[in-house]
């Protein structure tokens, strides 16, 4: 009884129309592109290129990654711990545009490697890592242009 004594006490004022309110400040939600069966397939072939240009590179894989090369959300980042330093080897390559830019940050040094990829084959370079971390991220020159299926890829070996 003395809940609902309580209770009956609280009071709630209407400030208004909630529905109106409700209208005036829903906004749709962002939609987000989706690829067209076309696109999807012309990536799955692309795909299928990269990997086999991809695959002369030689010894164990310390870091993979790919992603496409156009259209919204373009790109891939990819950081992995360099355990050994050495040598290792920085295979790159890109099918579906003509070109595309892979960097490369290493551990202990304040600059970026740039690839400057020809999508015509892949492209490799040996490269000395010390121990820590390394990051991989393809850039592309319009990454809010529409998707065509184009991808890239990089993938850093000890070979």
């Amino acid at each position: 009884m003395l809940l609902a004594g309580v209770l009956a006490a609280c009071t709630y004022e209407d400030v208004g129309d909630p529905t109106a309110t409700a209208e005036r400040s829903s906004r749709p939600a962002p939609s987000v592109p989706t690829k067209g069966p076309e696109i999807l397939e012309a990536e799955t072939r692309n795909y299928a290129e990269l990997e086999k240009s991809l695959a002369v590179a030689q010894g164990s894989v310390l870091l993979e990654d790919s992603g496409p090369a156009d259209g919204p959300g373009v790109g891939f980042s990819k950081t992995v711990k360099v355990q050994t330093a050495g040598r290792y080897t920085v295979t790159a390559a890109c099918v579906g545009i003509p070109d595309a830019q892979v960097f490369l940050s290493r551990p202990g040094s304040k600059e970026l490697l740039s690839l400057d990829l020809d999508c015509s084959g892949a492209l490799s370079q040996v490269v000395e890592l010390q121990e820590g971390y390394v990051a991989a991220m393809l850039m592309r020159h319009d990454p809010t242009g529409p998707w065509t299926g184009a991808v890239a890829g990089v993938r850093i070996t000890d070979g």
